[in-house]
């Protein structure tokens, strides 16, 4: 990890072999002790990601006039769109919250539909669709540390720079409302070792933003690998949506918004429930729970529901 504008230099060693992970994520000094689930904890904070996705449902006259489609190029999409919006557990993939809507409706409008799974206690991580004041101080307001990251083009007025080379910013609001954030800017440094040599490539510029304005009890570093751990979301969603569902090009199969609501809801419950029984497993056999595959253990509950529930003669 190198340098942003105002400093944060650590470049760590080379991997041997392969090209290595651009950063690593270590689990939080108390995680597997007060979750029993490395990652899920980070200095008594529960880990969590907030992320968004698209869904495509049969075109038909009821779900096109419920739901909306992206456009490509000025010509309308093929399948009308849901979005869904989760709220994950990092360390366990669990999901603590989730609501959906029509492609029309924004991230932030669905995330504030998610707050009320915010507490005190929570670090909250979510990418760069979803900074502005208002969602920023509801969620805040709420009482849960956030690192969220921010595009290019969000301004961030330098008001103090730390010790640790972050800086302290504000956020306008209406009528001269201010909120302060810190602010953390770093590249990753991706290290190549083959035969004639090592080799680096530097990653573009990263941006987050954060609550938590003491660098002592909440070192830069630590954040810069924390936010790796928002993937989970995504990783969430391949399950969801592609081992699940069926398929990269399958849709949903319901042809009323109703019955589509009715079949997310079941995909969720399904995916939460596989994930408890993944998590069953990790415990037991004293293991991480990102060791356990989910679609190796999606393909065992099939099984073993095909065999109670053996197709009739």
């Amino acid at each position: 990890m190198a340098a942003g504008r105002h400093g944060l230099t650590d470049v760590g060693p080379p991997a041997s072999g392969a090209r290595s992970a651009p950063v690593v994520v270590r689990p939080g000094r108390r995680g597997e002790r007060e979750s029993g689930h490395p990652g899920a904890f980070w200095r008594g904070l529960r880990l969590a990601s907030l992320d968004g996705s698209l869904l495509d449902v049969p075109d038909s006259e009821a779900n096109a006039a419920a739901y909306t489609r992206a456009s490509n190029g000025g010509r309308p999409g093929p399948y009308p769109q849901v979005r869904l919006l989760a709220l994950v557990e990092c360390g366990t993939k669990a999901m603590i919250g989730a609501v959906f809507d029509s492609f029309a409706v924004g991230e932030r409008t669905l995330a504030r539909r998610l707050l009320v799974h915010l507490h005190t206690g929570m670090l909250v991580m979510a990418d760069r669709g979803f900074p502005a004041f208002g969602l920023w101080q509801a969620a805040a307001d709420r009482g849960a540390q956030l690192l969220w990251r921010v595009s290019d083009s969000f301004t961030l007025p330098v008001d103090h720079v730390l010790s640790d080379g972050t800086y302290l910013s504000h956020l306008n609001g209406p009528r001269g409302a201010r909120i302060t954030v810190r602010v953390i800017e770093y590249t990753v440094l991706t290290t190549t070792l083959d035969k004639d040599g090592a080799s680096g490539e530097t990653s573009e510029l990263f941006c987050l933003i954060t609550t938590l304005l003491d660098p002592a009890s909440a070192p830069a570093r630590e954040l810069a690998e924390l936010y790796t751990a928002r993937w989970t979301s995504e990783t969430i969603f391949k399950h969801i949506k592609i081992e699940q569902r069926g398929g990269r090009t399958a849709t949903l199969r319901s042809n009323s918004p109703a019955m589509v609501e009715q079949e997310l809801w079941a995909m969720l419950c399904v995916y939460q429930a596989l994930h408890q029984l993944a998590a069953d497993s990790a415990h037991r056999a004293h293991l991480p729970v990102s060791h356990i595959s989910f679609k190796q253990t999606l393909a065992a509950a099939r099984r073993s529901v095909g065999a109670d529930f053996p197709l009739a003669s």
